[in-house]
C-alpha cells in the first residue's frame, strides 16, 4: 500500500468522509495543509463534522468517496461555528 501524501488528499477537498463507528457521521475534508521541508514530510488534514455527536480523540476508519477505507488518528480541536473540527497530522522522514 502506498503511503498517503498531502497531494493524494487534495482531490478530496470538501468531499465527505463517512465514519461508521462508534457512531455513524459524515466529516467534510475542509483543509489540506503541507508544512514539509527537505528534512521532514509533514502535513495535516482538517475535517468538519456535526457538533453532536462528536468523536473523542482516537483512530477511526473513514470511507472517502470512491476510494478504499483508511484509518486516521483524529484529534478534536473543538467547535468552530456550527461544526466540530478534527485534525489528522502526518509526520515522517522522506524516502531517499
Amino acid at each position: 500500500m502506498e503511503l498517503p501524501t498531502s497531494r493524494s488528499f487534495v482531490p478530496y477537498l470538501h468531499a465527505t468522509f463517512r465514519v461508521e463507528r462508534p457512531v455513524a457521521l459524515d466529516l467534510e475534508l475542509t483543509d489540506v495543509r503541507d508544512l514539509s521541508n527537505p528534512q521532514l514530510e509533514q502535513f495535516s488534514l482538517t475535517f468538519a463534522g456535526p457538533l453532536s455527536p462528536s468523536l473523542p480523540q482516537g483512530t477511526y476508519s473513514l470511507q472517502p468517496p470512491q476510494r478504499e477505507e483508511l484509518s486516521l488518528f483524529l484529534v478534536p480541536l473543538g467547535p468552530r461555528g456550527d461544526a466540530m473540527i478534527y485534525e489528522a497530522v502526518f509526520t515522517r522522514f522522506p524516502a531517499n
